[in-house]
């Protein structure tokens, strides 16, 4: 009440009349009807005794505010609810010049309040929980890398086809000895050095510059082999287009180098789309010399090298591996498939070739690579894992709707969901070889890949 007077005052003189009486009659402590009414509506007061009457209200007021008036630097001092049980329950009362809660309103408040702690514990108890479990992890990955890096690489010949080391495998691949196991699992049996892969890049950026030469003599090896540096230069651009550092930088040339290296260590196979996704797969772990040796070891003791070289007969032979496993684990959606025509040639090959690394994120694809190196029959073994995983957006769908599906995997699927139900899928090293023999004694001209 006081500020608004004073606040009065130092705006107009004419209100000085009635801030006198106010102030007066608070400080006599007379605040009956009579007296306040003769002072404020007397109109025989004079001009002067009116400014008269200002001056004192200002003075008075100017007194009653004056330790109010000195600014402080230092920041107001607030109280905090420490927690949200605390903030309400500081709002359950009523400001003094407010009328009390009803029963109704106390007992919904006291429900909210209730829930709101309830609701805290439950969040507290989740964070523990959740920092928990990733203390617990971090200690499991660090006894793996221990068991990895002291017992099973230093042994690797005698503990590779352990069950001790199957188990670990099974259980997740750490980061940091990803490169370490996929070069050994993979292994040199060309007896490749990083000498050979030196001398195969000089040679790739010779040819790279020879096809600035307008005037050189065209060879039918000369072109195959234009036609594939060609072809590099418009696939990686193509290759993990969201990552930058595919696009420009030490990535993107040593990426560039291998493959035309490649391509003179192997001119039957040239370059072929797909060979990309493999190369920058490995990049991401390891240098570019070791990545050329596990290129071409992996391309040559695989299925990839039916696949780059287009080897209809044996591709053949690797689809109706997938469809016969598609028919042993999943019958009522191997029979939806079949009635609504889709075959796996439409939608298998891109999985294949890049061994997901086209098609999935790439933790999710580096978590398949880790699977498919412990043994091939992995890769088909996530072929249908993935079906499995999007069983119900599949078992009822079009065609189109499951062609799309399948050959536009939603970037944000759920990956540790995709590797469980991948690993759950239940056909043994025995079971595998017999759909493989199988599969090798069948005609298999109507799986014609692709274009």
């Amino acid at each position: 009440k006081l500020q608004f007077l004073y606040f009065i005052g130092h705006k107009k003189y004419a209100y000085s009349s009635n801030l006198a009486t106010m102030l007066e009659s608070a400080g006599s402590g007379t605040t009956g009807p009579d007296t306040e009414e003769h002072e404020v509506c007397s109109p025989t007061r004079s001009e002067g005794s009116r400014e008269n009457g200002a001056k004192k209200v200002m003075k008075k007021v100017k007194g009653i505010f004056k330790p109010n008036l000195k600014l402080s630097t230092a920041p107001p001092s607030i109280s905090m609810a420490t927690t949200p049980a605390d903030l309400l329950n500081g709002l359950t009362g009523r400001p003094s010049g407010l009328p009390p809660k009803s029963r109704n309103e106390a007992l919904l408040h006291a429900k909210q309040i209730a829930a709101l702690n309830a609701g805290a514990k439950k969040a507290a108890e989740s964070e523990r929980r959740r920092r928990r479990e990733e203390e617990e992890q971090e200690k499991n990955t660090c006894r793996q890398i221990t068991v990895w890096e002291q017992d099973i690489f230093p042994n690797w010949e005698g503990a590779n086809g352990s069950k001790r080391a199957r188990k670990l495998w099974m259980e997740g691949v750490p980061e940091k000895v990803r490169a370490a196991l996929w070069q050994r699992a993979i292994g040199n049996k060309l007896q490749i050095t990083p000498d050979l892969y030196n001398i195969f890049r000089i040679r790739g950026a010779a040819a790279r510059e020879a096809l600035k030469d307008k005037n050189r003599s065209i060879t039918e090896e000369a072109e195959a082999e234009q036609a594939a540096l060609e072809s590099i230069d418009i696939d990686l651009p193509r290759t993990f287009p969201s990552f930058q550092f595919f696009q420009e930088g030490p990535l993107r040339d040593a990426m560039a180098s291998i493959l035309q290296a490649y391509v003179q260590y192997r001119p039957d196979v040239g370059y072929v789309q797909g060979m990309s996704y493999i190369v920058a797969m490995m990049l991401l772990h390891m240098n570019p010399e070791d990545v050329f040796v596990s290129l071409a070891n992996l391309l040559h003791h695989s299925h990839l090298l039916s696949f780059f070289r287009v080897i209809p007969q044996e591709i053949g032979i690797s689809l109706r591996v997938y469809d016969l496993t598609f028919c042993e684990v999943l019958p009522s959606l191997y029979g939806h498939f079949s009635a609504i025509g889709l075959h796996p040639q439409f939608y298998v090959y891109d999985w294949f070739i890049t061994i997901f690394s086209k098609s999935l994120p790439i933790d999710v694809a580096c978590n398949i690579w880790d699977l498919f190196l412990l043994h091939p029959s992995w890769l088909f073994k996530s072929a249908i894992g993935l079906l499995l995983h999007f069983h119900k957006e599949l078992a009822e769908a079009s065609f189109d709707a499951c062609f799309h599906l399948l050959t536009h995997l939603p970037k944000d699927l759920d990956g540790t969901g995709l590797i469980g139900t991948i690993k759950s899928i239940k056909l043994n090293k025995k079971k595998f070889e017999s759909i493989q023999k199988k599969a090798s004694s069948m005609d298999n001209s109507c799986f014609i890949p692709m274009a």
